[in-house]
């Protein structure tokens, strides 16, 4: 199965998982069926080679799906108060349409040019957080660098993630606030992050016993070693 097919079930199958639940409140974002898009990766990387190296093409244009995001904003309405969100942009319209660039006066200058230089590919518009996250495309590598930008508390921290992993952990974590500090070199046990850390406890927690058949252990091991 191709992963652009492959991800977009999987998207659509961890809204289902999470709305069959009585204790979770679920919103989605209604889809503009009048973009027009690629149809499949040999269209995206075509779209994408206008745009970026031959080599950066060819490995993004994997991960392509045919809309132009994917959202899932959610929040328990039973038990600990909990909640998350994701909107990923799909990989054509994150690198070739035009962003204004993200600012934050706190950072200092270097940091604030890797800002000004992100393409948002994730962020949390329902919540309104200004939390996001940004692909940072270089001709060195196929690879883009990952950049988790939280306008709260003025932090940009690089992840430890590639974009196929991202998506991935995106879907199992179902968004929820914070977990992106998970993949960064950062102690959730401060005062500043006392909210994140609690949120990702009590998530991943309950998903643990929610949905048996993924295996959270490596995140909250992850979770632990920065408390």
């Amino acid at each position: 199965m191709a992963y652009e097919s492959d991800f977009a079930g999987r998207s659509a199958h961890a809204v289902r998982e999470l709305s069959a639940l009585d204790s979770i409140e679920t919103e989605t974002r209604p889809l503009d069926e009048s973009v027009l898009l690629p149809t499949g990766p040999a269209e995206a990387r075509a779209v994408l080679l206008e745009h970026v190296e031959p080599l950066v093409a060819d490995r993004l244009s994997e991960y392509y799906f045919p809309a132009e995001e994917v959202h899932l904003s959610w929040n328990s309405v039973e038990g600990p108060s909990t909640g998350g969100e994701f909107c990923i942009t799909n990989i054509v319209t994150c690198l070739t349409r035009w962003q204004p660039p993200l600012e934050d006066a706190a950072l200092t200058s270097e940091r604030r040019a890797v800002l000004a230089g992100l393409k948002v590919t994730d962020q949390e518009p329902y919540a309104g957080t200004g939390r996001a996250t940004g692909l940072r495309v270089s001709s060195r590598s196929p690879e883009p660098e990952l950049w988790y930008h939280d306008a709260t508390r003025s932090r940009l921290e690089r992840l430890d993630l590639t974009y196929g992993t991202y998506l991935d952990t995106v879907l199992i974590t179902k968004g929820a606030f914070g977990w992106q500090y998970l993949f960064a070199d950062i102690e959730l046990g401060r005062p500043e992050f006392r909210e994140v850390a609690e949120n990702l406890s009590e998530s991943l927690s309950f998903f643990s016993s929610a949905f048996p058949r993924y295996d959270y252990a490596p995140l909250v091991s992850r979770l632990e070693a920065r408390l």
